[in-house]
């Protein structure tokens, strides 16, 4: 039990990096186009992990459980995962040149909707009732913050491209929680990004990359933060996470995502809260408070999709 409050504890590391990414995206896509971005974040991403790879990978361990070689067999879960970021991400980023960062940041939370169905459609277990309310509270309180008007309920084009890219990362988690007990977490971190980063390189190169525009120093300190911080350091620390905490709890830890873009968004681009946004914030923090207080109880039944035969 010790073990797995702290490994959540730990995860809650990466909604609060994937949140500053949100302001930063904003602020680089007005020097650069959204494919050649998207290339030198996942770029970064990948370098990162690579060059931390020494120092977090142990010696003569074996990679995955059943042996082996830890690239040759990460190569299959790589892709796939590395498939679903890239689409998340693309489906984000284009939403998010549309809207604003505190609206993307908050509809990108709605995965926390979508974990939970997909875990009941792809594995057919049983999802606790707790992690469905938890979701339930947590995208009442999202829907909140993401609208700014209440006499204007109009979905936006930007908006709709955010909610479908949650899609995709809902099942990002899914598999990552899948996959993540089974093979070391540096391996399987540096086998998606490295997918993520060959995908996104060739949706860049109608536009190219930019290198000009991406080393300037109103663009590289952002790149830095969305590819070496939001990428590399924040998905590593999921994978290692998600080794012990279930998609189920793990999405409820990563909705903290929006309050985050929120608050830098909030910062650098002096986007503020209505009254109900800031009502919405407190549903999801305390959708994730409820969500941990009940992992902390030994009557909780476990939905561990590593178990699934």
């Amino acid at each position: 039990m010790r073990r797995k409050v702290d490994a959540s504890i730990l995860l809650l590391l990466t909604p609060v990096l994937w949140g500053a990414t949100f302001p930063a995206t904003k602020i680089a896509l007005r020097h650069l186009p959204v494919p050649p971005f998207m290339a030198w974040t996942r770029l970064l991403g990948f370098l990162t992990v690579l060059a931390l790879l020494p120092l977090v990978g142990g010696r003569g361990r074996g990679i995955g459980r059943r042996g082996g070689s830890g690239v040759v067999a990460a190569l299959g879960p790589g892709a796939i995962l590395g498939a679903l970021m890239f689409l998340g991400y693309f489906l984000q980023t284009e939403g998010q040149s549309r809207t604003s960062a505190t609206n993307a940041g908050f509809i990108t939370g709605t995965y926390v909707v979508f974990v939970p169905f997909l875990l009941s459609l792809a594995f057919r277990r049983r999802v606790p009732a707790a992690a469905w309310l938890a979701g339930m509270v947590s995208l009442a309180g999202l829907a909140l913050l993401s609208i700014h008007d209440l006499q204007t309920l109009r979905p936006h084009f930007g908006d709709l491209l955010v909610l479908a890219g949650a899609v995709g990362w809902a099942g990002h988690i899914v598999a990552v929680g899948f996959f993540s007990p089974r093979f070391r977490p540096e391996v399987l971190s540096l086998a998606q990004l490295g997918v993520a980063a060959g995908l996104h390189l060739a949706a860049a190169m109608g536009t190219g990359l930019r290198p000009e525009a991406a080393a300037g120093a109103d663009v590289l300190p952002l790149l830095v933060i969305t590819g070496v911080l939001g990428t590399g350091v924040a998905f590593s620390i999921q994978i290692f996470a998600q080794r012990t905490v279930t998609a189920a709890r793990a999405v409820i830890v990563l909705a903290g995502e929006g309050i985050f873009a929120a608050v830098f968004a909030a910062a650098w681009l002096h986007e503020r809260l209505a009254l109900h946004q800031w009502l919405g914030a407190a549903l999801v923090l305390m959708a994730m408070a409820y969500s941990e207080l009940r992992a902390r109880r030994p009557a909780v039944t476990r939905l561990d999709p590593a178990a699934v035969p």
